[in-house]
């Protein structure tokens, strides 16, 4: 397979996994951030940022037009605190929806057992930070460094490229006020994707132009703290991780299909024509470039005598999770290709947490393929959860109950995870070299959706079977 060099896919899982996104009550919704303030002033830098800023610059094409205030903090307890803070106890209502939550997730199959959503968040708010917090309402990134003249090492500098490029998309794009105001969950997950994605993008690009000492330096910083980030998520379900960081993962791919197009197509990503949902991030040349408006779809009637909690998207990457507990994941994938939109509805019913989902599917074809993985989803339930699909022209139904915190369950895979991301680096790879995203996409797209990538051992022939792909997209596109 195409891949990256080592230095553009060095990991960074760690500090944007911490850092970067915030789940609050629901099981797929993001916190929203607070604003900057409009108030124009000469934009000065610390001595030690400024070559930051230069490369951000002159990566982006953009400039910074307000200043930004930097808090030094030298020790490292001191900065904690300050980032973190105390964690705030859980409400009634906090424990309710949660609840509700738990239920949910568990009746759809992303996990089993007696998990606890405010145990899972406590984890989160409790892990090491990151050595540099932006704060959108105060205007300020926070350093865990002596001051402005110490030598920031190659492991914060490459995070502060990230938070720079926050700062910058949001004074030019006003990226926080969009998230604050995006209409649907699915149109906040993507837009969180592309600005997510821009600035990982760049932090790549600065991680690849390092020394190679530096690149040393960083890889073994970076490597310990996500050794240190896994162990404090060692309880935490792989769904709920993945859900909470997919946008990072795939937004740079779609950063790069863009950036082989010019560079006003990421201005019109990040304000007038943000796509709606993860699967226009996810495939960007089929689905974004060349435009394919979400299906309407109404949210599903509670049952006679349910009390509704509440109504939500899914979206395509939650359902590649559940078709992933009764498919192959090349399969699975294929399927949540097809999604076109949904709707899901909460509800308890005789004191029992149950969800009916509504999915619409892209064309005919689509809907069997998803209906085939739906049908598969269902056989995987535990029959306690009372598990049923339907089916419409493209409109799809499915139900399911909590089965109990006893009932042992398929769920997903990090395996599972691992082929959803492994496409979008394949894709992204691909569109750097070639500068071809239609290229790349139908490359990528052929080749996951026919092997599986975890039953593949090293005798397979990665490139052969590549380059006949190849030859078969090069006519068709």
């Amino acid at each position: 397979m195409a891949r990256q060099t080592t230095r553009r896919r060095a990991s960074i899982g760690v500090g944007l996994a911490v850092g970067l996104i915030a789940v609050t009550a629901g099981v797929w919704g993001l916190q929203r951030w607070a604003p900057f303030a409009d108030d124009p002033e000469r934009v000065t830098w610390p001595a030690n940022v400024q070559p930051l800023v230069d490369f951000v610059e002159e990566t982006t094409g953009e400039r910074f037009i307000e200043p930004v205030k930097f808090e030094f903090i030298a020790d490292a307890a001191t900065y904690k605190q300050r980032v973190v803070g105390q964690p705030q106890p859980p409400t009634q209502d906090d424990l309710q929806t949660a609840a509700t939550d738990e239920g949910v997730a568990r009746a759809l199959g992303l996990w089993s057992g007696d998990v606890s959503i405010i145990d899972i968040r406590t984890a989160y708010s409790s892990a090491e930070p990151i050595p540099a917090t932006w704060y959108a309402d105060e205007r300020s990134i926070v350093v865990n460094a002596p001051d402005q003249s110490a030598d920031l090492s190659p492991l914060l500098r490459a995070e502060l490229t990230v938070r720079l490029t926050q700062v910058l998309d949001d004074q030019l794009f006003h990226t926080v006020r969009q998230l604050r105001t995006a209409p649907t969950s699915q149109a906040y997950q993507a837009l969180l994707a592309v600005s997510l994605g821009h600035a990982v993008w760049t932090h790549d690009l600065y991680v690849d132009g390092l020394s190679d000492d530096d690149f040393e330096s960083y890889t073994a910083a970076s490597d310990e703290r996500n050794a240190i980030f896994s162990e404090a998520m060692a309880e935490v379900p792989i769904a709920y991780r993945a859900i909470r960081g997919i946008g990072q993962q795939i937004g740079p791919m779609f950063i790069e299909i863009l950036s082989q197009r010019g560079g006003s197509l990421l201005a019109s990503a990040l304000t007038t024509h943000a796509p709606s949902a993860l699967d226009q991030v996810s495939l960007p040349a089929s689905k974004y470039l060349r435009p394919d408006p979400l299906e309407a779809v109404a949210a599903p009637p509670a049952p006679a005598g349910a009390e509704v909690q509440y109504s939500n998207q899914m979206g395509p990457f939650a359902a590649y999770l559940l078709f992933s507990t009764g498919l192959s994941s090349h399969r699975a994938l294929t399927a949540a290709d097809g999604w076109g939109n949904d709707r899901y509805t909460a509800y308890t019913l005789d004191n029992r947490v149950c969800v009916d989902v509504h999915f619409i599917a892209d064309s005919p074809g689509q809907a069997a393929i998803m209906e085939t993985a739906l049908n598969a989803w269902a056989h995987a339930r535990p029959d306690k959860t009372g598990a049923l699909v339907g089916r419409h022209a493209n409109d799809l139904y499915a139900t399911a109950c909590d089965p109990g915190t006893d009932a042992p369950q398929r769920v997903p895979t990090q395996a599972a995870v691992g082929h959803y991301l492994a496409r979008a680096q394949e894709m992204q790879a691909r569109a750097h070299a070639s500068g071809d995203p239609g290229l790349a996409e139908c490359v990528a797209r052929a080749f996951f959706a026919t092997y599986d990538l975890a039953a593949l051992d090293e005798s397979f022939g990665y490139f052969t079977e590549l380059a006949g792909i190849e030859r078969d997209c090069l006519t068709a596109v």
